[in-house]
């Protein structure tokens, strides 16, 4: 069997994402200068917090999870896993609005760099403008999350099951943000693993297998696989932000990552079993 270290199976995914991602941006600042000079600033936010770095995490669980259900390395799946980082752009920008963050991935926030702009051009209430700009960034990450996703070229056959993942995976992270901020009595953990859990293991790899329309058994693995290591991913997040909630422990976690790994055993490709073996071991470290 061969032995692919967590590493290795990023490395395999982030070069690929990130040609995909610089292409796509690059097409969509000129597209904006073309309409007037002062419009790519937007573009600008995302294109900052796209190059300031991250592991492709997400990318990674839909890539290992479209080979593991039998699907052959190319355009398409690069492009729905870019995608997926670009809806985590966006995810990032605006958690920063709703919490108020200065700094993201080392760099200053959308909406901090864009206040320090809005007041070196003299512009009154520049707090307003920075907020403005962050939004309107984060909705433009998600519009080309769905422009790319919708042009890579999934079959026709596949592109049903696909899609519906891919916009299920829309709903729930705004469903746990919106749980998140009004706190308005859902359970803690659903809320938890809805606004991480969710969107970083189970949804990629879903969606990954969807592209494949591989073996539903292998689907069925894969759902096994992702569903407690989204959940031990958002634990073991919020153990170290101080947000678990009572009764949460590492120890359960690392449990649920076990599981995840045992769930395995029925995928055939095992490059890809290993690589998401790999990838949960990952998980456990962060």
């Amino acid at each position: 069997m061969p032995t692919t270290s967590a590493a290795a199976a990023l490395e395999v995914v982030a070069p690929r994402i990130d040609g995909v991602l610089d292409g796509f941006i690059e097409d969509r600042r000129a597209e904006a200068a073309r309409l007037d000079p002062a419009a790519t600033e937007p573009i600008e936010e995302v294109a900052r917090l796209v190059h300031a770095g991250g592991k492709r995490l997400r990318p990674a669980f839909c890539y290992w999870g479209y080979r593991a259900a039998g699907g052959v390395e190319g355009d398409t799946i690069w492009r729905v896993a870019a995608a997926i980082e670009l809806l985590h752009t966006m995810a990032l920008i605006h958690d920063d609005v709703i919490d108020a963050d200065d700094r993201r991935r080392g760099e200053a926030t959308a909406q901090v760099r864009q206040t320090r702009l809005a007041a070196d051009r003299g512009q009154g209430d520049p707090d307003r403008v920075g907020l403005g700009v962050a939004i309107v960034a984060g909705d433009l990450a998600a519009a080309f999350a769905d422009q790319v996703f919708a042009t890579a070229g999934i079959a026709t056959d596949r592109w049903a099951a696909a899609s519906s993942r891919f916009h299920r995976m829309r709903l729930e992270l705004a469903a746990g943000a919106y749980l998140d901020v009004t706190g308005v009595g859902a359970d803690a953990r659903t809320v938890a693993y809805l606004k991480g859990g969710a969107y970083t293991v189970e949804s990629p790899a879903s969606i990954g297998a969807a592209v494949a329309a591989g073996d539903p058994a292998v689907d069925r693995a894969l759902a096994r696989y992702a569903r407690p290591l989204g959940a031990a991913f958002q634990s073991l997040d919020d153990l170290a932000d101080g947000d678990a909630p009572v009764g949460a422990s590492r120890e359960d976690a690392l449990a649920q990552i076990e599981e995840a790994k045992a769930a395995l055993v029925g995928v055939a490709d095992a490059e890809a079993a290993e690589a998401l073996r790999s990838l949960a071991d990952l998980v456990g470290t962060l």
